[in-house]
């Protein structure tokens, strides 16, 4: 990567991180999706454009520009640095708002804060550039899961997530996420037979996608019927 990026990039980041540190970080547009989505000041713009001008010079093209700003957003991202990783997100968005990307990744921070209802929004957003991407499906579903568990349980909420995750297990039949919040639909639907049915089938392709709460709860309704599972712990790691 060219010095002339670096320098650039590093005065952009200086100057708004330090704005970001003169107010609550819940109150600043540079470490909320899409800059939170309010209109820019004079000055703000002509420091976007800049930024623009800068990447224009040291990338072969925008998307490119994008790219590498999200990757640096997944590794701040990686290492719990929340607000840096969606200020890295936001200039990846801002380089390329059809960056399907940027989308999927607001909707995992929204949702890891638990703003569910925007997280689902920039999902959507997202799989309307990739409507077959069988992880951003489940993704989707995993989160009207978690609004119809801890909001009202409106029937609609389990449809959209029963409906996403049939997509994604067509699209991707060894997405073991995906099988397991299938697993999650059917206990909510009390077909806890079926529900075992699936968590095996999500297990047998990746264990560290369970979570034992749920199997405590599944198991508390009835008995894993393999053996497998007892109060939530496996009896053996293989079958």
């Amino acid at each position: 990567m060219k010095k002339l990026l670096v320098a650039v990039v590093a005065v952009f980041c200086a100057t708004s991180l330090s704005f970001a540190q003169e107010k609550p970080a819940e109150q600043n547009p540079q470490v909320l999706p899409m800059f939170g989505g309010k209109g820019k000041t004079e000055e703000q713009q002509k420091k976007d454009e800049k930024f623009l001008t800068s990447c224009d010079k040291s990338f072969a093209s925008r998307q490119e520009a994008s790219s590498f700003f999200m990757e640096r957003g997944w590794e701040y991202l990686n290492e719990g640095q929340l607000d840096t990783a969606v200020y890295r997100f936001n200039l990846a968005w801002l380089l390329n708002p059809d960056n399907k990307d940027t989308h999927w990744a607001f909707g995992l921070v929204t949702s890891a804060k638990g703003q569910n209802n925007e997280a689902i929004k920039h999902y959507e957003k997202a799989l309307s550039y990739d409507p077959k991407n069988s992880l951003l499906l489940s993704d989707l579903a995993s989160t009207y899961l978690k609004v119809y568990k801890e909001g009202k349980q409106k029937k609609k909420d389990l449809k959209k997530a029963t409906a996403y995750l049939t997509e994604a297990v067509k699209a991707d039949t060894a997405n073991a996420f995906a099988l397991y919040n299938l697993s999650k639909v059917k206990f909510y639907e009390k077909k806890y037979s079926d529900a075992w049915d699936y968590l095996h089938k999500s297990r047998s392709i990746n264990l560290t996608q369970i979570d034992y709460d749920f199997i405590a709860e599944l198991t508390a309704q009835m008995p894993d019927p393999k053996g497998f599972f007892r109060s939530g712990v496996p009896t053996s790691s293989n079958e």
